[in-house]
């Protein structure tokens, strides 16, 4: 393919292996961008724990890993950027480094891309001042994720993520108290609002995976400049398959150092499965997924089970009878409901885990807010292999027929022409 166009992307993180839930939605986005748009993909990207740069796949033409800042700097950052001169939310000051800024001026300079792509609001600080076709790919309102966290029960909560791991135990511990946490998460918000708005005008297109998050900012910025390239699921990887033949385990995915699962995850424990226990005592809970707590660890127990990072989440998905995402606050496209699905998986989640996806409920999957009955539709699949099936199959039909990565191709070349 004669790739004559260049494509810049900067990111937080590798798009590979297709681990987790962004992961997956960024390896697909440079694949449609290299394989099936034909644009030349420059990728220049942080490293995250675990990542290795030479399973590089053939679609990115060129990787360039950017240097990340030390605790102390990272700290110092925050600290000016956020709370003196609150220039820049926590998310974007946490990856702001200046030799990082300084490579990619200078790819920008030699390369001259046709299009630059920033990933999140982690990165667009990055791409804002580009003399070219410029794309703020932020996935979700990360502002409306932090107000839903606020309005939730903030006690068991760590808003800062993996971060809170790399500071000293004695900030660590200032950091948590909640009078500490709740003025930050309340700065953050602010911030949070402000930067987005601001980065949406700059910018030339703002992408979300959400058609209505969309809309809503392109209502609040008063023009149309906000698009929604929908994320899609490897039907061929997560293929169907029949689980749940090892007993009565009712299965999670997803990296615990975020906030959203963890607290979906120790909702459930605490909240929901004891109702569960009472009914089907020999149930387990299968935790899927690094980056766990000491404090959420201590839940462990003989029906709780934290499996930590997995090579192959596919080979734990199928153990499973039941899926769950008892989530209470995130947004966007909650990618672990796609995966279980599209696996046969039957899914019970809340209506925050089922936004933006407008399955069926009932026939496709179950959505409950309502703890007890979160529990009893559990029992139910449990306990009736014919329920169970039939939800799995119709969940497993419904991705194959709306989540596709043909879409998000579709939508990426109309947004690029």
């Amino acid at each position: 393919m004669d790739k004559s166009k260049t494509v810049l992307f900067v990111m937080p993180r590798l798009p590979f292996p297709a681990s987790s839930g962004r992961k997956t939605s960024l390896y697909h986005y440079c694949r449609i961008l290299s394989e099936e748009l034909g644009y030349r993909l420059i990728v220049a990207a942080f490293l995250e724990n675990g990542d290795d740069p030479s399973n590089k796949p053939d679609f990115i033409d060129e990787l360039i890993i950017l240097p990340k800042s030390g605790a102390l700097k990272k700290v110092n950052s925050i600290l000016i950027n956020s709370f003196i001169i609150k220039k820049m939310p926590m998310q974007v000051a946490l990856y702001w480094n200046t030799k990082a800024k300084k490579i990619i001026d200078d790819i920008y300079k030699k390369e001259k891309p046709d299009i630059v792509m920033g990933d999140m609001v982690r990165s667009t600080e990055y791409i804002r001042n580009c003399d070219t076709f410029t794309v703020a790919d932020l996935d979700d309102r990360i502002s409306l994720r932090y107000q839903r966290q606020l309005e939730n029960d903030i006690d068991g909560i760590n808003p800062y993520g993996a971060f809170l791991d790399t500071v000293p135990g004695f900030l660590r511990k200032l950091m948590l108290i909640k009078c500490v946490k709740l003025s930050v998460v309340k700065n953050e918000i602010k911030l949070l609002n402000k930067y987005e708005l601001e980065i949406g005008t700059v910018c030339d297109a703002t992408v979300f995976v959400a058609q209505k998050e969309a809309d809503d900012f392109n209502n609040e910025l008063g023009m149309k400049k906000a698009f929604a390239v929908p994320i899609g699921v490897d039907t061929e990887y997560f293929s169907y398959r029949v689980c749940g033949n090892e007993g009565n385990i009712i299965g999670f995915l997803g990296a615990l150092n975020v906030a959203h699962n963890e607290n979906a995850v120790r909702h459930f424990i605490v909240d929901i499965f004891p109702n569960v226990i009472k009914k089907v005592p020999d149930a387990k809970f299968l935790v899927i997924g690094g980056g766990a707590s000491g404090e959420l660890r201590s839940l462990q127990d003989d029906n709780v089970v934290f499996t930590g990072r997995v090579e192959d989440v596919r080979d734990y998905l199928e153990k499973c009878k039941v899926f769950v995402c008892p989530m209470t606050f995130g947004s966007g496209i909650k990618t672990k409901n796609l995966e279980a699905m599209a696996m046969g998986l039957p899914v019970v989640t809340t209506a925050i885990g089922a936004e933006n996806i407008d399955a069926k409920d009932g026939s496709d999957w179950i959505v409950a807010d309502k703890t007890d009955v979160f529990a009893d539709e559990l029992v139910k699949l449990l306990t009736d292999d014919k329920a169970r099936q039939n939800l799995g199959n119709n969940g497993s039909k419904f991705i194959r027929k709306n989540f596709t990565w043909d879409s998000a191709a579709g939508q990426f070349k109309k947004l690029f022409s």
